[in-house]
């Protein structure tokens, strides 16, 4: 595939994302400081140079002894915080999160801010000197990706996706998880062998509920990220009546669906046989359908 500008690919429906149709869950936008704190884990921040000078803010929270690293991608006009419940899930298993606030955070100061389509590429180079601060901070460590929404495009694109179109892979990542992936993206998505290069296991969680009005009207577009990749190790799981909040975790189903998402991380990237074992034995529930290819 032919390189293309980064400016190119936000062509038609891809320029909703400018109207903040990717998201996070609904909380505050700046988290107060009383209110990071995760059990068990510890909350800090630092700062890396981007590339171009840009200053990044990362949020770490890390357990005493992780066994695994998590590079986590927030949804639009989010930050790393909105998602604590699944923060909270990943640190509780072993995971460290190393997970950067994007340009387009209503957390960062309007001086600091670039809009949903300019942040594409900043999210890119965001999630790279992520996996570098983690390569020098957690060296032994296997690495996965999580992202949300806006979130699940950057971390599947730090696992090889759109690679003639888009430099974003990050050497090394073992795993994504996915949560509310965007919908259709003309011509990005379209494109032949847009998502050849995706080597690695691969969870898509959505619900059949899941809109983002004029962007992704039918829940089942999310499944695109799903059904195009090439077979081998991909799980979706299709929440009943979940929304593009449920990675909030608060909705129905979340239970179930974090138990099944802690087996897939601890079994793909931890290498723990008993969770392998358990993830592929997983079979479909009145609220949580499972397909795998």
């Amino acid at each position: 595939m032919r390189r293309m500008p980064l400016s190119s690919l936000w062509l038609g429906p891809l320029a909703l994302l400018a109207g903040g149709c990717m998201t996070a869950p609904q909380t505050d936008a700046v988290p107060d400081a009383r209110s990071t704190a995760l059990a068990g884990a510890a909350t800090s921040t630092t700062t890396l140079t981007a590339p171009d000078g840009r200053v990044i803010d990362v949020t770490i929270i890390a357990p005493a002894a992780p066994r695994g690293v998590i590079l986590l991608s927030h949804g639009g006009n989010s930050n790393p915080l909105a998602t604590r419940v699944l923060n909270a899930r990943l640190t509780a298993r072993g995971f460290a999160i190393i997970a950067p606030t994007h340009t387009d955070s209503l957390a960062l100061p309007a001086e600091r801010r670039t809009d949903l389509r300019a942040a594409l590429a900043t999210r890119i180079a965001d999630m790279k000197a992520a996996a570098g601060l983690a390569a020098a901070r957690y060296p032994a460590l296997p690495v996965a990706q999580v992202g949300y929404s806006y979130g699940s495009l950057t971390s599947l694109i730090g696992a090889g996706a759109f690679a003639g179109m888009i430099p974003g892979a990050i050497p090394g990542v073992k795993a994504v998880v996915m949560f509310s992936s965007p919908g259709p993206i003309p011509p990005l998505t379209s494109a032949p062998g847009a998502f050849a290069q995706v080597t690695v296991p691969t969870l898509l969680v959505t619900g059949d509920a899941d809109k983002v009005p004029g962007f992704a009207d039918d829940p089942a577009s999310h499944l695109i990220y799903f059904d195009q990749l090439p077979a081998g190790d991909r799980t979706a799981l299709v929440v009943a009546g979940a929304t593009h909040e449920f990675a909030g975790g608060t909705q129905p189903g979340w239970d179930a669906v974090a138990a099944l998402m802690d087996d897939f991380l601890m079994g793909r990237v931890l290498g723990d046989a008993k969770a392998v074992a358990r993830f592929d034995a997983a079979a479909s529930s009145d609220m949580v359908t499972i397909r795998r290819r």
